[in-house]
Parts: C-alpha cells; structure tokens; sequence
C-alpha cells in the first residue's frame, strides 16, 4: 500500500470531524475547513484543520494538526534539559515544604541550620526525582504537540497516518501515547484506505469569557456561517 502523504490525512480526518459531529448536532450548520489560520496578533499560526459550530452552551471550535510519514520527525519525543531542571526544582520544593524543612527557616535561630537543612532537604529532593524519573515523559516535548496548542479551541486533535505510526519506535510511540492523553489531545488514525481510527477523545475545555473563534482569521466568516 503507498505511504499517505499529508494532505490526504487531513482530508480523511477533517472528513471524521465533520461526521462526529453532525451526528451530535443534526439541526446546526457546521464550519469545517483545512488550513485555518489564527490572527495577526495571534501569531498567524496555520491550522491543518478547522471546526465550528453552534451548541447550547455557545460556539464550539475544534482545532487539528495533521501529520504523515514525511513529518514523522515532529511526532518524536525530544529529552527537554530545561523542562528537566524545572521538574527537578519543583519537585525540590515539594519535598522540602513535604519533610517539614520548609519551617526552619521560620523556626529556627541558627543561622547556618536555618538555612542549610532546607537547602539539604531541596537538593536531595531534586536530586532523587531527577534520578528516578530520568526516562519519564513528563520530561520531553513533541514538536506536534506544541503545534496543536496554538491553536485555541474547545477541543484540539491530533491526526496520524498508519503507515508513520508503524514507523515509530515502540519507546516513541509509547511517549507519545501518554502525553496526548495526560494533555487531553485527541488522536485520529488514518490508514491506507481513508478509514480513521480514535485513539483518543480529546478533552473538552471551556472559555469563561467569548469563545475561542475570536483568535482565528476568519472569525467574521464563520460567525455568518453558523448564524
């Protein structure tokens, strides 16, 4: 079977979207469109797909970003040093403020102990954490992943070609697993034959204040649309 190329899992999976959710919401006019950009002073980032429609609740906006076998690279976990040594630190702090460590610095009266045993305590919290979780996703970062956050939404999805998903190592996959789904991401399989496949269900987030379809170009459009 030839590999997908991009634009044909974006096709398929925008195809889905629209299908899901027609089928909760038969009676509203739905805004789908590939290639959705957000606003000027939003960066102008490019959504691979877009989503809009109407809801008891206000205006839903779904997110998507579209990968295949020639952009695999940006589905690859990365060891981030600095993400690293910022969990290192708070889980430094944590232990710190967990041992009672914390109160010395109230508590005590000596000045070398006052500050050295929360500083003790600090270091051997970090240092253990770092050890221990050396290997953990909560260290890494995904290119796909940070893609997709720029494009606010009520809900955000992620859509994969079969054949790149094969491609990756099972490590690999398996990070990527996790973190889509501690982070709520949606996640969309497309094989060889248009056939999609959840993986996940995305998490559904709402704005307390507007809607999310203020952050993209079109919003004038899309507001006509599903009025």
């Amino acid at each position: 079977m030839p590999k997908l190329i991009e634009k044909t899992v974006q096709k398929h999976a925008l195809n889905y979207l629209y299908r899901r959710y027609k089928v909760r919401h038969p009676t509203r006019r739905i805004f789908t469109r590939m290639e959705v950009s957000t606003k000027k002073e939003y960066g102008r980032k490019r959504a691979d797909g877009f989503v809009c429609f109407k809801t008891f609740w206000g205006i839903h906006v779904v997110s998507m970003e579209a990968k295949s076998y020639k952009t695999i690279a940006a589905m690859k976990t990365k060891f981030n040093f600095w993400l690293y040594m910022k969990n290192c630190i708070i889980a430094g702090v944590g232990f710190t403020i967990i041992t009672g460590a914390i109160w010395a610095l109230i508590k005590m009266s000596d000045g070398n102990m006052q500050f050295l045993y929360p500083l003790w305590m600090f270091c051997a919290g970090a240092v253990l954490y770092g050890v221990f979780t050396l290997n953990s996703y909560r260290h890494k970062t995904i290119s796909v992943v940070k893609q997709v956050h720029q494009y606010p939404a009520n809900e955000q999805w992620l859509a994969f070609s079969n054949d790149s998903i094969k491609d990756l190592k099972h490590d690999k996959l398996k990070d990527l697993e996790t973190i889509c789904r501690v982070q709520g991401l949606g996640v969309i399989v497309v094989n060889s034959w248009g056939m999609t496949d959840v993986w996940f269900k995305p998490k559904r987030y709402r704005k307390p204040i507007g809607d999310f379809l203020k952050f993209y170009a079109i919003e004038k459009e899309v507001r006509d649309y599903i009025s």
